[in-house]
């Protein structure tokens, strides 16, 4: 009676098996979308940690707070559509971005920025902040803005977290859940939240 198996035998058994698996393993493919919410809640939390190390209190300048470190959504012109972010820290207050405000991504070295929505003229900035071009995302909306972009989230020293500088910084901390959502051309949804008070993202 035999009582064990011959290596040719182990090895076929092995391989049946092998192949049983890739046929009936399901293919596990992480959409766009969620590429997207993992990219932004890199950032995110990337931001939040830059601005908590950079204390940008100035006791001569009254509007220091135009200072601090934050995420901005903006549209797209018509001609490209859709949307974009840029992450800076507004030392000329303006409002606006410029490269020598920029943060760079700590993954790739370059400026997480936009100066265009045209992909071929990004140079050396972070071609994934163009939201429809990069990840095929629609729409993204913040339920916590206060401005008249897309939308903004600006982080203090402090932990605590702003919708807009526009005037007073206390008027505009975050004071409910910020519910930022993203949707593709299917319509499917992915969400990031940002908690007051202790400026939780997830």
């Amino acid at each position: 009676m035999k009582k064990s198996f011959t290596l040719l035998e182990i090895i076929f058994v092995i391989f049946l098996i092998s192949l049983l698996l890739v046929y009936i393993t399901p293919k596990f493919k992480i959409s766009k979308i969620q590429l997207a919410k993992n990219q932004l809640l890199l950032h995110l939390k990337y931001v939040r940690y830059i601005a908590m190390l950079d204390d940008k209190y100035k006791p001569a300048d009254d509007e220091w707070y135009k200072e601090l470190w934050r995420i901005k959504f903006e549209r797209c012109d018509e001609i490209y559509g859709g949307s974009f972010y840029t992450i800076f820290s507004d030392t000329n207050h303006k409002g606006h971005a410029n490269k020598d405000e920029v943060l760079k991504d700590p993954l790739t070295g370059k400026l997480i920025y936009a100066s265009s929505c045209n992909p071929e003229q990004l140079y050396n900035y972070q071609a994934n902040v163009l939201l429809r071009y990069h990840f095929g995302i629609k729409e993204i909306n913040l339920s916590c803005n206060d401005t008249d972009s897309l939308g903004q989230i600006i982080f203090d020293n402090q932990g605590d977290v702003y919708t807009s500088v526009k005037d007073e910084l206390g008027e505009y901390v975050l004071d409910e859940t910020c519910i930022i959502t993203l949707e593709d051309f299917n319509n499917h949804k992915e969400y990031i939240r940002i908690e007051p008070n202790t400026g939780y993202i997830y």
